[in-house]
């Protein structure tokens, strides 16, 4: 791979994948997620591309992901492709390859026909406020042919049903604390701590260990003045716009897969309308939790570059089901097993395991 110096050439290796000898692909694009920095570096027309270059050539069947729109742009759809337009220049990203779109910009422009065509092929619209913050959702009604069925399955189960389907998914989460909080300090000590509470935990979690387990774990990592709804402590700047993105991601594949993201495991709040995403998420959390964590330790702003990290969170990798693969991929197989278990065709859901939590890779699967 020739080493481009200029800023046109950088921006290449964040848009492109050079082909060679029409076989070896080469990944050089920025992990799967399309930073479109265009007040920084403009774009690369595909006239300018390098003899050789494909303007979208995919790596594996992942190209990309999820599209993240930082800087003022308008977009439209034209022969089922985005396109991107900044002062002119148009960049072409075909909707087969995005899975969802952030738009953390409050100037750019988008058409009625573009969220029509987002909404028919199951493509999530994440819509981010002044402080860059996710306020909105968009997504498809209803995407899935048989609804209505796995939405009976989701209704005609019993509160006992769910009560121990709660508990395992606390039981799990909390577990996922205890590693985490061991991956960021090497606090053997304070580890055990957090994983006691993952022990005896009744169906329902009538005695509420998530919640004691939660605040021990922030506590012992962040200090004891720390509390979650705090705005003015800056980790939680970061978590809050990681979980709301994870929560979009885990909503758009929740209704993929035909079910009522409104009938929860637990939560059940009537003005809700993600109850089962929120359910689904919690030992999920720890994901964004360690790479907030580890991005925004000591700093003393929240920036863009840690925005784009948090968002590429769905892109690293993790092993799940002895299977090394990408963290959106895991959440829809993820999905896909509580679809299943609750259809009863099959037994039980492997939750999954921040241990096996790769974390970011350049050099493919």
């Amino acid at each position: 791979m020739e080493d481009h110096g200029n800023t046109s050439d950088n921006m290449i290796d964040k848009i492109y994948l050079l082909e060679y000898n029409k076989i070896r692909r080469e990944q050089i694009f920025y992990s799967h997620v399309i930073c479109l920095d265009l007040l920084k570096q403009g774009f690369m027309p595909k006239s300018e591309a390098p003899m050789g270059a494909s303007f979208f050539t995919y790596w594996g069947n992942m190209a990309f992901r999820v599209v993240l729109i930082e800087n003022e742009v308008t977009i439209k759809v034209k022969l089922n492709n985005l396109i991107v337009t900044k002062e002119g220049e148009d960049l072409w990203i075909p909707l087969d390859d995005i899975s969802m779109i952030v738009m953390d910009n409050l100037s750019s422009m988008l058409s009625a026909r573009l969220l029509c065509q987002l909404s028919e092929q199951g493509i999530g619209l994440m819509i981010c406020n002044q402080k860059h913050l996710p306020t909105g959702y968009y997504s498809s009604y209803d995407n899935h042919s048989r609804a209505s069925k796995v939405i009976g399955y989701q209704i005609e189960k019993s509160k006992e049903y769910y009560e121990q389907l709660w508990r395992n998914i606390v039981t799990v989460k909390i577990q996922n604390q205890s590693k985490a909080y061991f991956r960021l300090t090497n606090d053997l000590e304070g580890t055990r701590m957090i994983e006691e509470f993952s022990t005896g935990i009744m169906n329902g979690d009538k005695s509420n260990r998530e919640a004691h387990a939660a605040k021990v774990y922030f506590n012992l990592l962040m200090g004891t003045s720390f509390s979650r709804g705090n705005e003015d402590i800056l980790l939680n700047s970061g978590l809050d716009y990681g979980y709301a993105v994870l929560r979009g991601y885990i909503a758009r594949v929740c209704v993929g897969y035909g079910l009522n993201t409104q009938i929860g495991i637990h939560h059940k709040n009537e003005y809700n309308r993600f109850n089962l995403v929120d359910d689904l998420m919690e030992p999920l959390r720890l994901l964004i939790d360690i790479v907030a964590y580890e991005v925004m330790k000591n700093e003393p702003y929240f920036t863009a570059e840690h925005r784009r990290q948090l968002v590429n969170v769905l892109n690293m990798k993790i092993l799940y089901r002895n299977k090394k693969m990408f963290v959106c991929n895991m959440i829809e197989n993820y999905v896909e097993q509580y679809a299943s278990f609750i259809m009863e065709r099959c037994e039980n859901i492997v939750f999954p395991d921040i241990d096996e939590f790769v974390g970011e890779e350049l050099d493919g699967l």
